[in-house]
């Protein structure tokens, strides 16, 4: 944390977006793989926070002391879906993603007293090199452990015919959800857990209306629209 306020002179947003998978069915998952995943994914995110309130606290009663404004800084938090519904076979994932919305949650109400928005984006399917390849197809280096990653084709296929937009997302999509929740317009957004996972859902249900009732279908992109739709 130290070197992060040095190299930049100070401290404005916070992106806790590490992790990978290592899956397996309850039953089969050891230790290592739960406490690995739970490490990464959740408890790594709390101790980085845990280190930034100092931080965050005395950068606020600076701009007091000097009677100036204090700047709206930011939290983003990386969960999933899997954390709001649940993955067959990624109990740890699924479990840490759940805990980090959570977190996001408490140290919202914590921080809001230091001008500080805190939110999480539950992502569902995005092409990353742990998913695009066949499940098992190929693996990361952990510590020097090879990792098994990769999504079985006809499950990421059915993953994507319920996708509205009829694919995976792309990095770069995702980061512009994260963006969203960087700018000052969102500024008064905070303790938002699943925005990604409700703009999916709002596109769903545009999507079925208009095709029950024979109209020409549109879709909300993850833009100040769509968010404006998820929050009425």
């Amino acid at each position: 944390m130290q070197t992060a306020v040095e190299a930049f002179g100070g401290l404005d947003i916070i992106i806790n977006n590490a992790g990978y998978t290592w899956d397996s069915v309850v039953q089969k998952m050891t230790d290592e793989q739960w406490d690995a995943i739970l490490d990464v994914h959740l408890e790594a995110p709390f101790r980085i926070l845990r280190a930034a309130q100092p931080v965050v606290s005395g950068l606020v009663k600076q701009a007091k002391s000097a009677g100036e404004p204090v700047p709206c800084r930011k939290v983003v938090n990386i969960s999933s879906m899997a954390g709001t519904g649940g993955n067959a076979g990624q109990a740890n994932y699924s479990s840490a993603k759940a805990g980090i919305i959570g977190l996001t949650k408490a140290i919202a109400k914590e921080w809001g007293r230091y001008n500080v928005t805190v939110n999480s984006v539950a992502f569902g399917m995005i092409k990353t090199r742990l998913t695009e390849a066949p499940a098992g197809g190929s693996t990361i280096d952990v510590q020097g452990k090879q990792i098994k990653v990769g999504v079985n084709p006809d499950l990421l296929a059915a993953m994507e015919h319920m996708i509205p937009l009829g694919r995976a997302g792309t990095p770069a999509e995702a980061a512009g959800a994260v963006y969203l929740l960087c700018l000052p317009e969102s500024d008064y957004v905070s303790a938002d857990a699943d925005l990604w996972r409700r703009i999916q859902h709002l596109n769903y249900r545009i999507s079925d209306v208009c095709a029950r009732n024979r109209l020409s279908t549109f879709r909300f992109r993850s833009g100040s629209r769509a968010i404006a739709a998820a929050h009425a």
